[in-house]
């Protein structure tokens, strides 16, 4: 049975693989974007939305129970550290951004929310999300560097 990270830190297989993940998901954003750049919207929107969803996944299954046992009985006496407030920081900016994503996802893509919560502009709520979704993305980096590799 595999103990060890895959990309040769100390960090557990899970980390590492949740790491990977989210670098594709992120890049995935990215392809989503130039999708919709050249005019491809349904193919935008299968893309971001698949993207959405299965990081809801990984915060379910790897991310919520990490922050659970390893952040949370940290908080609020321990973020002065850099190795908590970095993983809090990244934590809260996640939740914004995953709902963020989610209500663009049901204000863009459905009909399920009524006129008065519907977006006014597409463009820059999307954009705004993208760029939160990768400052989140740069901070799991940074928490995984802080907490798994040793310089």
């Amino acid at each position: 049975m595999l103990t060890h990270g895959i990309l040769g830190s100390t960090a557990p297989w899970q980390a590492d693989l949740t790491l990977l993940i989210e670098a594709t998901m992120g890049i995935a954003l990215l392809a989503g974007a130039v999708l919709a750049r050249r005019r491809y919207y349904h193919a935008h929107a299968c893309c971001q939305s698949a993207v959405v969803l299965l990081n809801l996944v990984v915060i379910g299954l790897a991310m919520a129970p990490s922050f659970y046992i390893q952040l949370a009985p940290k908080i609020p006496h321990s973020l002065r550290k850099s190795y908590y407030a970095i993983a809090a920081g990244h934590a809260a900016l996640g939740l914004v951004a995953e709902l963020a994503g989610l209500y663009v996802i049901l204000a863009a893509g459905t009909s399920v929310l009524p006129n008065c919560l519907l977006l006014q502009n597409y463009r820059r709520w999307m954009r705004a999300t993208l760029v939160l979704w990768w400052v989140v993305l740069l901070l799991g980096v940074a928490t995984y560097v802080r907490w798994y590799v040793r310089l």
